[in-house]
């Protein structure tokens, strides 16, 4: 039930196609850890990780934004509200009921909808992509 990193998710701005890809990346080895039955340490290693990076995403995008090179990531915010809601609530429902397969299905749908949702994002007018204007 990967996400998987596809060809067409780039935008065409190197840095962040990069980050975009190492996020879904994780996200697909927090899934994997819970569908293989890792134990309760990989999984919370694997979550830790995807925390952690898509804390540092989120960062770099939004100081991005700030400094008025990416108008168009003007979405930021709604995209890590989002993300947070799921993780919150994959949290919520793996404390409750353990890492089975129902867990890593729900968990795999969600985050295939954010992914859809946001990434590559509405990036029509972003600057910083050569040969978008």
């Amino acid at each position: 039930m990967s996400i998987g990193w596809e060809p067409s998710m780039a935008v065409g701005a190197p840095v962040l196609d990069e980050q975009r890809r190492a996020l879904v990346e994780r996200a697909d080895v927090l899934i994997a850890s819970i569908e293989s039955g890792q134990d309760r340490v990989a999984i919370e290693r694997a979550l830790r990780e995807f925390g952690d990076y898509s804390v540092r995403h989120f960062s770099d995008e939004e100081d991005c934004r700030l400094r008025g090179v990416c108008p168009a990531l003007q979405w930021n915010g709604a995209a890590r509200a989002d993300l947070i809601r799921i993780v919150s609530a994959f949290r919520e429902s793996y404390e409750r009921n353990g890492a089975g397969p129902k867990v890593a299905e729900d968990l795999s749908c969600e985050l295939s909808g954010w992914v859809a949702r946001y990434i590559p994002g509405p990036v029509t007018a972003l600057p910083c992509v050569p040969g978008r204007q």
